[in-house]
């Protein structure tokens, strides 16, 4: 069986990258990314199975031992995300080394996991292929025929997680053109819908934005964007209600550049993002937009961008990407209503604009508060080290990536500070957490709003140095219902959504998940494998970034029970942490599961010896 897929895999591949990319990978490299894929994932799913204490195992002479396997490591790191050595690793197929580390896992479940395993597996190794493609094509000086934005050079996907690159409800083919770390092609084609069938978040201004990208429809119907590959799919899902209620609307298709998450497409004109339902299992759910998304995304924008016009600690180096408009079917058609629901967003062009403009005219006197001024750190630019260049919008999830034909994008980003590789390193990093976490964790404090700050959700504003970030996707923040309402805020949003909350651990915890584990962990593992740094030297740096800001605002009566809190929290000894791979052999989704690990923000916290 596994034979079979790795001889199919080269068969595609030896036929397909060529006619897609005008470039021809000799056999060698095919087998080559091929085993380095199956690696990759087999020590992503032994690492996992260790983290989540699935397995019973032990860390000796940098290697994991667990079920009479021994996985070498070239890093010890962080909340246990360790870094194997895949040139050194032997371990068994990914067919066999399953059952070997979960015997006891029921048969169905297995079957699932291992192919969400071999897809992933698959696209990887796709990926790794392609990129070595384009830096070789580009080295040379040649056109590369997909885009070269950095949202579409993520390679590896999730950090940690086995199933990274799975695409489950992609034909081989459909991954190739619409990945966007592939030809990131995004064909929109439109839909009409029953105007009582549908449900509109901002309608005036949805109706507005639709007209910019489709012909008005007929009286009595409400027009859709709608992913070319949802389009294919929309018969079979929707069942009774396609060609009646929903049918195939006469507007010309409009081309798009699909985005880091593949359903999230970019318009060049008019510009804006498009979220999109693509009913595919990508890393660990189906990607719909439910009503509740539809629904809630302007009420969410709109609160923060109250709170942050309000609250101007909040806002210092930081814009949240806003959610306009939604659409989609009404809620009363449960499950299906999800298949087609969408929401619109600016470009984040203009957010990064305003941040370099703001970074650029930037002095302690022009800010509006004693507490704005105190959080001023010194790696404020002096006035002759101020950017003036035109800002670059980078995804975070970028930066440990290569340039085409160039440099790792992280020592590329750092080449403006002075002194030797590790210095510059350590002067990006101290500029990217005062950028960075202050206002997330003022927002989280003092109103209640944990972002979903992971790296493939933030985007790092950048002209020659740091000039601060824009985080999008409303759709996974959690909302205190206790701070919101001691901080004066009482946003309407679908009935039982899961974005409100009564339980702070759960808050709390989403910020700490996203902001710490996913993406602060990954980035100073970029740094020091970029030739940065000692962690152990970064994680403090961290623990005093938050200490200063709970610090400062436990003087404002309102807020010294929320700083004690959340000091308490965020610098426990240990931490829950999300088990992504005992979520995916349960099949849930929001219904999040946890491991236990150790803190790196804790006051008497050690890194692990490398």
């Amino acid at each position: 069986m596994t034979l079979a897929e790795r001889d199919r895999f080269l068969a595609f591949a030896a036929r397909a990258v060529p006619a897609a990319f005008g470039a021809r990978p000799g056999p060698d490299d095919l087998a080559a990314h091929w085993h380095a894929a199956t690696r990759a994932i087999g020590a992503r799913l032994v690492l996992a199975c260790a983290r989540e204490r699935l397995v019973a195992f032990d860390l000796q002479d940098m290697s994991l031992r667990t079920c009479s396997l021994s996985l070498p490591l070239r890093r010890l790191r962080a909340f246990e995300l360790h870094a194997a050595d895949l040139d050194a690793a032997d371990l068994p197929d990914l067919p066999d080394l399953l059952p070997r580390l979960l015997p006891a896992l029921p048969s169905a479940a297995r079957a699932r996991l291992a192919r969400e395993l071999g897809d992933s597996r698959w696209n990887l190794a796709l990926a790794r292929l392609v990129a070595d493609l384009r830096h070789r094509t580009c080295s040379e000086g040649q056109p590369w025929p997909a885009p070269l934005d950095p949202e579409n050079l993520v390679v590896d996907g999730h950090p940690w997680h086995p199933m990274s690159k799975t695409r489950l409800g992609l034909r081989a083919w459909e991954n190739l053109r619409h990945g966007p770390d592939l030809l990131a092609q995004a064909t929109v084609h439109a839909v009409d819908v029953a105007a009582d069938h549908a449900q509109l978040a901002a309608p005036d201004l949805y109706d507005d934005l639709a007209r910019q990208l489709f012909p008005a429809p007929p009286p009595g119907l409400v027009r859709l964007p709608v992913h070319a590959l949802q389009l294919r799919r929309l018969p079979r899902l929707l069942g009774p209600l396609w060609g009646s209620v929903v049918r195939l609307a006469d507007a010309p298709p409009l081309r798009a550049r699909a985005l880091l998450s593949l359903r999230t497409v970019a318009l060049a004109a008019p510009a804006l993002h498009l979220k999109l339902a693509v009913d595919v299992h990508t890393t660990s759910a189906r990607r719909q937009v439910s009503p509740a998304s539809v629904r809630n995304g302007p009420a969410i924008a709109a609160l923060l961008s109250a709170i942050q016009a309000a609250d101007p600690l909040t806002r210092r180096g930081l814009r949240i990407q806003p959610d306009l408009a939604g659409a989609g079917l009404h809620p009363r058609h449960g499950e299906r209503a999800g298949q087609l629901g969408l929401v619109v967003r600016p470009d984040p062009a203009a957010l990064a604009r305003d941040l370099h403009a703001v970074r650029h005219n930037m002095s302690l006197e022009t800010f509006p508060s004693k507490h704005a001024q105190e959080d001023m750190s010194l790696t404020t630019f002096p006035r002759e080290h101020v950017p003036s260049s035109p800002p670059q919008l980078l995804v975070c999830a970028a930066l440990g990536e290569r340039r085409p034909g160039g440099d790792l994008v992280l020592r590329e980003l750092a080449a403006g500070y002075p002194g030797d590789l590790r210095a510059r390193l350590a002067a990006f990093f101290a500029d990217y957490l005062d950028l960075l976490v202050p206002a997330a964790l003022r927002l989280l404090t003092a109103h209640g709003v944990a972002l979903e700050a992971h790296l493939q959700n933030t985007l790092l504003v950048h002209a020659g140095r740091p000039c601060g970030f824009v985080v999008r996707d409303l759709g996974g923040v959690r909302l205190h219902r206790g701070r919101l309402a001691a901080a004066g805020h009482a946003p309407a949003l679908a009935p039982d959504s899961f974005t409100l909350t009564a339980d702070l651990a759960e808050a709390q915890g989403k910020l700490l998940h996203t902001l710490v584990h996913a993406h602060l962990a990954t980035l100073i593992g970029w740094i020091d494998d970029a030739g940065g740094p000692d962690p152990a030297q970064l994680w403090p740096a961290v623990r005093r970034i938050c200490q200063r800001q709970w610090d400062r605002w436990a003087s404002e009566p309102a807020l010294a029970r929320a700083c004690a809190d959340d000091r308490a929290f965020f610098f426990a000894d240990t931490c829950r942490s999300k088990a992504l791979l005992r979520m995916r052999i349960d099949e849930r989704v929001s219904d999040y599961a946890y491991t236990e690990v150790a803190n790196a923000l804790a006051a008497g916290y050690s890194s692990p010896a490398a």
